[in-house]
């Protein structure tokens, strides 16, 4: 029985490759093909992303997990971005040149490897527009529903030159967060299958995630008792009007700007007077 399961997850791995391989070779197409100048219907570029999920998806499933990481970071990309047009498509053929390697190679990369090669991929940078200035690498992992709230604070943390990673709900936030650890999590206080309190104390009890910073969006003020089971170390940053000025106040204390930067986009004459002392408990982002 145990010989069968292994023959049948070999087979199933097999066709894995094989499918990846083709859906990322019709996208090398499809990018090649923008690039001289071709016309495609919405649908064929839709493909892209859509090929880019299925990967994603399978590729932890049947033996590919770095394969899978960068296929969540080329996702990421492609909304960060706005979708595929001609600026980016010199960073998209990064992505899908090295996912198309492993496959060829049929095997993952060790760790060291792994993670010299997550490292080298672009991510999309909007700082430039707002500011010459070379800003840390800063890696957020944004869990919110898709919509409105979530573009405004996407865009946002882009403009501070931040990466930002995102995820779909709770745990798939614990499961990208284990992937990547990021240094800092931001996630809506309303959230499934369980609230951003709970994914934060769940945060708060794993050793590998424990000393990340977590902001939780709340409708509710710091003190209300919808809060208080909270861990002491989250910060709450209330949906109001002046919701980026908060954030601001926070990357200040975090030592993430010191006293320059974007932040005067992000909270104005406010958040520069802010507090440089870091977050008690939390590592240092620099």
């Amino acid at each position: 029985m145990e010989q069968k399961i292994d023959d049948i997850m070999a087979s199933l791995r097999q066709e894995f490759i094989e499918t990846a391989s083709d859906q990322l070779a019709h996208i090398e197409q499809l990018l090649e093909g923008l690039e001289s100048g071709e016309q495609f219907s919405d649908d064929e570029l839709f493909s892209i992303p859509r090929n880019i999920h299925n990967i994603k998806g399978q590729g932890a499933t049947f033996g590919f997990p770095v394969i899978g990481r960068i296929a969540h970071l080329l996702e990421d990309y492609l909304e960060s971005a706005g979708g595929v047009h001609l600026e980016i498509i010199r960073d998209l053929h990064s992505f899908i040149d090295l996912m198309t390697k492993i496959l060829d190679a049929g095997a993952e990369p060790d760790d060291r490897e792994a993670e010299k090669i997550l490292s080298s991929l672009p991510h999309f940078n909007l700082a430039k527009e707002y500011s010459a200035q070379k800003l840390n690498d800063v890696q957020v992992l944004l869990a919110m529903p898709p919509g409105l709230q979530r573009k405004v604070v996407s865009r946002e943390l882009l403009s501070c030159g931040f990466q930002v990673i995102r995820a779909y709900d709770a745990l798939e936030t614990i499961s990208v967060a284990l992937s990547f650890t990021p240094d800092i999590v931001m996630v809506n206080r309303d959230f499934a299958p369980f609230d951003g309190v709970e994914l934060a104390k769940v945060f708060s009890d794993i050793e590998k995630l424990n000393d990340i910073h977590f902001v939780i969006f709340s409708g509710f003020e710091k003190g209300d008792p919808h809060l208080e089971k909270a861990p002491e170390n989250v910060s709450i940053v209330a949906k109001r009007n002046d919701f980026t000025e908060m954030l601001g106040e926070l990357f200040i204390s975090w030592g993430i700007f010191g006293e320059m930067g974007c932040v005067r986009d992000l909270g104005g004459e406010k958040a520069i007077m802010a507090s440089t002392a870091p977050a008690a408990n939390k590592r240092p982002i620099s």
